[in-house]
């Protein structure tokens, strides 16, 4: 048998030298805790899944779509007879784009679409990944540029859902969201808010910057900010600035200085305060802890 996996990571090697890997999966499956640079998704065709995360397991129903985010570490259970649709792109097809790349910091380690909830949202997913599934079996012309616009279809589909922004923004627990709730124009701009600064973290972004931005006075964009997002500004800051500098920490060999820098904060001195508080370790204890769960 090929080995597929090194220590937890498992080795994905994508057909036809493409950048997309679709399996149909049957019967009883296990594979134990692993992870992998790719996206992956999950949709059971028939029966149910497992999956473990973080000590967590999450029970997939027929037709349930997760989306698992790259370096996340999981674990998988499938029954006898089971059919299960896996789908697996290089996460580079989305931070290939800038849109993507501010946004993919807020995207949570997986996220759930459920059939049962009736959602417009999952219904054009579900349609998504059926395209996927013919695009990748047929192969026609173009097939594969085909599976890129549908992956970007469907990311833009779910950043754009209020499914998705409910798990993001923790101020949104616990409301009713729809496309035609009252603050629907509110809605849509602390979105754009947002994007604005994730893509300005390692800028001197300020309150009164981002107030400007959105077009309000100063008092009044701090109040509707926190009721939309659920924390208050310097705290959302903060906390896309540490979970970039978690990302580049991961990602490449920068040292802790640069890494400071890039994601924003002032001083190298302060970074390594407030990512012990978020974290309760510093970010050189960070990397090297991952380094070894990961290599």
């Amino acid at each position: 048998m090929k080995k597929i996996f090194s220590g937890f990571r498992e080795n994905i090697t994508y057909p036809d030298s493409s950048n997309f890997r679709l399996l149909i999966q049957k019967n009883s499956y296990h594979i134990d805790p692993h992870w992998h640079p790719c996206v992956e998704i999950i949709m059971p065709l028939s029966r149910d899944y497992q999956v473990k995360i973080e000590e967590e397991t999450y029970h997939l129903d027929k037709g349930d779509i997760m989306f698992l985010h790259s370096g996340t570490i999981h674990a998988l259970t499938g029954p006898s007879r089971g059919v299960r649709l896996i789908f697996q792109f290089d996460v580079e097809i989305l931070y290939s784009l800038r849109e993507f790349q501010s946004l993919l910091f807020s995207f949570p380690s997986f996220f759930i679409l459920r059939r049962s909830l009736k959602d417009p949202t999952y219904t054009a997913a579900e349609s998504l990944l059926l395209s996927a599934i013919w695009e990748s079996r047929h192969k026609r012309l173009l097939w594969e540029a085909s599976l890129y616009a549908l992956v970007l279809e469907l990311y833009t589909l779910l950043f754009r859902s209020s499914a998705l922004q409910m798990q993001v923004f923790p101020g949104k627990e616990g409301r009713q969201i729809s496309g035609h709730q009252e603050n629907h124009p509110y809605q849509e701009k602390f979105l754009a808010v947002c994007q604005y600064l994730n893509q300005n973290l390692s800028s001197g972004i300020t309150l009164e910057m981002a107030a400007s931005y959105a077009g309000f006075s100063k008092f009044h964009f701090s109040r509707l900010f926190k009721d939309f997002v659920g924390v208050s500004f310097s705290q959302y800051v903060t906390m896309q600035r540490v979970h970039k500098a978690k990302l580049l920490l991961l990602t490449t060999q920068a040292s802790i200085t640069d890494i400071a820098m890039e994601a924003g904060f002032n001083s190298s001195s302060t970074f390594n305060r407030v990512f012990y508080q978020s974290e309760k370790m510093s970010p050189t204890d960070f990397r090297q802890s991952q380094a070894k769960l990961k290599n």
